[in-house]
């Protein structure tokens, strides 16, 4: 059984792990639409997530699941006549776009009959790490789960920046079984299938 990990951003991270195989096989890389124009992402993004469906071929595929609202935060504006700057209300524009690269992506699974489900980073975390654990002073969890795959001898891209959303990636896959997966019947049928081990079954079964 193959389960693919995907943590989206303008840079996604993905990986795959194959559950006949020890956790060191587990595969991972990333790709970007970072520069691609609003529209175009979507559309890279799902020739891309595409063509690793087609490498890969995923039985099922789980998704850190975007914000379903844009948070606002305060940085510098301006300063006023005074010489003083002000402090303005702003929203990260990256944010936004991945509600639409989760969709392209999510939609290439529809097409190709893949299951699919979301998870939150508050979720999968502590499963991953282990409850009660957070990065250390001066790191993030990018670095937590860059440390974590090297322990697990899991390779990872050759440049820090894809590693830190690669190694995510990795923890979204083993933590697959925690998602929350849509109201589709076919696909809440595999889910528990794939579960429960009657996928595995049924397909050597066949074969």
């Amino acid at each position: 059984m193959k389960i693919m990990g995907l943590d989206l951003a303008t840079r996604s991270g993905w990986a795959v792990r194959d559950s006949d195989k020890h956790r060191s096989s587990i595969l991972s890389g990333t790709f970007s639409v970072k520069d691609y124009d609003w529209e175009e992402k979507y559309a890279i993004a799902a020739n891309l997530f595409f063509r690793l469906v087609k490498e890969h071929a995923p039985d099922f595929v789980a998704i850190e699941r975007p914000e379903h609202g844009v948070r606002q935060f305060k940085k510098k504006g301006k300063a006023d006549l005074t010489g003083k700057e002000e402090m303005v209300s702003t929203i990260n524009p990256a944010a936004l776009q991945l509600t639409g690269i989760a969709g392209a992506c999510i939609a290439i699974c529809q097409i190709r009959g893949i299951p699919y489900g979301t998870i939150a980073a508050t979720s999968w975390r502590p499963v991953y790490f282990g409850k009660g654990i957070k990065p250390a002073e001066g790191q993030d969890w990018k670095d937590l789960a860059i440390a974590y795959a090297q322990r697990e001898q899991i390779v990872l891209p050759s440049t820090k920046a894809e590693q830190r959303d690669a190694a995510e990636a990795i923890g979204v896959c083993t933590c697959w079984h925690n998602c929350a997966i849509p109201e589709i019947k076919w696909m809440q049928q595999r889910f528990m299938e794939l579960r429960s081990g009657a996928f595995d079954a049924k397909r050597k079964a066949a074969a």
